[in-house]
């Protein structure tokens, strides 16, 4: 009786938290609590938290990917052989992917290309190609600095920094057409982005360009061109995800209590902190979990 009354509050618990396409959404992100890089999840409210890997190496930079129903991240093992693998959460499998060895390996959202980078002397540059590793693109090609980038939610745009001016910006590329917009032009610091769900708004961090200073959380509206500040703390916001409810983003804080995963919701900026005790928590991601 006393567990199937657990099941029936978790159950309300998560259902708190359902995406538009009607999935419960959880939290993915990495842990240095068994003395290396683990990945775990748990609810949006901190709780009920479950160990996904028990490698003895390290597993890190997770990533939902929707045409494959999976979680790819990377992995290696206590000798460093690294590979890029695709976990089912139904049926606890993990299955190596090919083409590990490209640098910054991300997954459209279909499951069918990478986007990755390529260093060229002093420069770096986006391309993709097909999970097969045919029908290689060059995407970026000036010389500068191209990276940090992340892709939309349907898969056709491209987000990612650069200092082809001189200093780190944010640009927006299509992938097929190859137009690119410049998002920012200021003398900050941007790093971090996600998008939302509709893909209709970015967010990213920025930061002073000034020794000590610290990251914060900026929305910006594709079609407006409207620039919101989501924080305004004295920590550090890094690595952050855009909940698939679209009310929330969850970040990587560095505060006094350590590296710790948050999110804050965007209508009211309150903050939650999600994890707990001294280790290191870092990367997290929104995965939907069927009701």
């Amino acid at each position: 009786m006393r567990q199937i009354l657990l099941l029936i509050i978790l159950f309300i618990t998560l259902a708190c938290d359902i995406s538009p396409s009607g999935k419960v959404e959880s939290l993915v992100y990495l842990s240095s609590k068994e003395g290396n890089f683990d990945l775990y999840s748990i609810d949006p409210l901190g709780q009920w938290e479950r160990r996904l890997t028990t490698n003895k190496g390290w597993d890190w930079q997770p990533k939902w990917v929707d045409g494959l129903s999976r979680l790819v991240y990377y992995t290696n093992d206590t000798a460093r052989n690294f590979s890029i693998v695709a976990y089912s959460f139904e049926r606890e499998e993990v299955d190596t992917l090919p083409n590990s060895q490209l640098m910054n390996f991300q997954l459209t959202p279909d499951g069918k290309q990478i986007v990755y980078t390529e260093k060229e002397g002093d420069y770096q540059h986006i391309w993709i190609c097909k999970l097969d590793g045919s029908d290689k693109r060059q995407l970026t090609k000036s010389e500068s600095y191209n990276g940090r980038f992340s892709i939309s939610p349907e898969g056709g745009q491209l987000l990612f920094v650069s200092d082809r001016s001189g200093t780190n910006e944010l640009y927006l590329l299509d992938i097929e057409s190859r137009d690119l917009k410049r998002l920012t032009d200021n003398d900050l610091i941007e790093k971090y982005n996600t998008w939302s769900p509709e893909g209709d708004k970015v967010a990213f961090t920025m930061r002073a360009n000034e020794e000590g200073s610290k990251e914060d959380i900026y929305l910006l509206d594709l079609g407006s061109g409207a620039l919101t500040r989501l924080t305004a703390t004295p920590y550090a916001e890094q690595e952050i995800a855009w909940s698939l409810s679209g009310d929330k983003i969850a970040f990587h804080g560095t505060t006094d209590a350590g590296d710790h995963i948050y999110t804050i919701d965007i209508a009211d900026g309150k903050f939650t902190k999600i994890t707990s005790g001294d280790a290191y928590h870092g990367e997290p991601i929104w995965v939907p979990l069927e009701l």
